[in-house]
């Protein structure tokens, strides 16, 4: 994941965001959290030498350190109509009479006593059932849309011996206060659905429509970037290939025509040196290393609920799968 996401303003200049920063932090938040609930060992001791007392830490020590100095208010700013994984709340609140004992990479011998208590306190939280059951119903909806995904994949590998993988986000450029704050645009949850209805009307009836195979998308949100999707579309590959000109073809027809000008797009085909497993372009039937890539690139969208999962309101849909076609 990166640490910083490039967004465009309507007159071409990128503006940077801290906005993965976040996303990054809570990430971080919650690997820790789920080897802190499996572990059992203190964290932290106090070792003498010499008459010096000094703290031993373990390597989940420094993990747990680390993530005191995430800034829990800017992931609550950027994701305001998110729901949080519960092992991030739990860290929140049981961390907060000790987060003020942590400044710079110092933890000190008098110190380490509050810190193992809180961190005991956690991992007692962590048997109730509370927890227990607000993390049994994120699994549930990631399984869910997972099990969605690889039946598709599953279908399309089946069905054609070639598959041309692309993978687009669509979003809409973001603006530039005076004072320099990055905002979205006004684009309501309303408009951002009609968009995407007009994006999949056009992949299925489209000029490339008889060669579409699939296609699976998510709508995301952030304070900068407004209302997103992230888009997975497969084409026959013995019929198509120039998969950087199609993503290219669907993205401007995003721009210029489903959002007047108003959108943008990112072609991940354009930038696959940016990724160390390409899951995208042409995937041959046989090649199981390329099979496994396509799979890691869209477990993503997936297994994001487990740290950040978009609310926008009762029975509206975030994530959709179409196909085989």
């Amino acid at each position: 994941m990166y640490r910083r996401a490039y967004l465009w303003a309507s007159d071409g200049t990128r503006l940077i965001t801290d906005q993965q920063t976040a996303t990054f932090a809570v990430k971080q938040i919650v690997d820790m959290m789920g080897k802190l609930m499996r572990s059992k060992a203190p964290l932290f001791e106090v070792d003498s030498r010499h008459q010096l007392s000094f703290v031993r830490r373990t390597t989940l020590g420094e993990a747990f350190l680390l993530s005191l100095k995430s800034d829990l208010g800017a992931i609550s700013k950027h994701f305001p109509a998110h729901r949080h994984s519960p092992y991030c709340t739990l860290f929140k609140r049981f961390s907060a009479p000790v987060r003020f004992l942590f400044s710079g990479n110092k933890l000190f011998v008098e110190d380490v006593p509050r810190v193992n208590a809180a961190i005991e306190k956690m991992r007692a939280f962590a048997k109730g059932p509370a927890l227990g059951g607000a993390m049994r119903n994120l699994r549930r909806c990631e399984h869910e849309n997972g099990k969605a995904s690889r039946e598709l994949l599953l279908r399309l590998r089946e069905g054609y011996s070639k598959l041309l993988a692309i993978r687009l986000d669509f979003g809409y450029y973001s603006n530039l206060s005076d004072k320099g704050r990055i905002f979205a645009q006004s684009v309501s949850l309303k408009e951002a659905q009609q968009h995407r209805d007009r994006l999949l009307s056009y992949l299925r009836r489209g000029p490339l429509s008889e060669h579409l195979a699939g296609y699976i998308w998510r709508l995301e949100y952030g304070l900068e970037k407004g209302h997103h999707y992230h888009v997975a579309i497969f084409y026959n590959g013995q019929a198509l290939a120039k998969d950087i000109s199609i993503a290219d073809m669907i993205g401007h027809y995003w721009r210029q025509t489903v959002t007047k000008g108003r959108g943008m797009f990112f072609s991940c085909n354009k930038n696959k040196e940016m990724y160390e497993r390409s899951g995208i372009g042409m995937v041959d039937r046989s090649d199981e290393e390329k099979w496994e890539a396509v799979h890691e690139a869209l477990r993503y969208l997936t297994k994001q609920d487990l740290y950040l999962r978009f609310r926008p309101g009762p029975r509206i849909r975030t994530f959709g799968v179409g196909g085989p076609y």
